[in-house]
């Protein structure tokens, strides 16, 4: 989500979905546009589909292993850990999947762009 409120406190209704790709993976904006009109009649949300290119710079990333509902917990490791450190968020938080989303055990790398505050 792009919103200056912890990620938790931002109801998900208000989050902006992001797919990361590797940059070699991610297809050209021709492609992109290909994709909208494909989906236009089953989406209504399509025009709100971009490309763009995110550097991160410095991060904080952990690597919680358990259920998505106990994400919070890392969540709160990584921000006691910032506030230690005198970091403050630098751009959305997000996340990458290690296993599928109905793996009994999931694995997610949790990613926090960061500066001083």
């Amino acid at each position: 989500m792009e919103d200056e409120r912890p990620g938790l406190e931002v109801p998900r209704e208000q989050w902006r979905w992001h797919i990361l790709l590797p940059l070699s993976a991610a297809p050209g904006e021709g492609a992109v546009e290909s994709a909208r009109e494909a989906a236009r009649t089953s989406c209504r949300a399509v025009d709100r589909v971009r490309l763009a290119t995110v550097t991160e710079g410095r991060c904080v990333e952990l690597s919680h292993d358990g259920p998505f509902s106990e994400e919070h917990l890392s969540l709160k490791v990584m921000e006691e850990f910032m506030v230690a450190r005198g970091l403050v968020p630098n751009g959305p938080h997000h996340e990458i999947y290690l296993t599928a989303f109905d793996d009994p055990a999931p694995r997610t790398v949790l990613r926090q762009p960061v500066r001083a505050a």
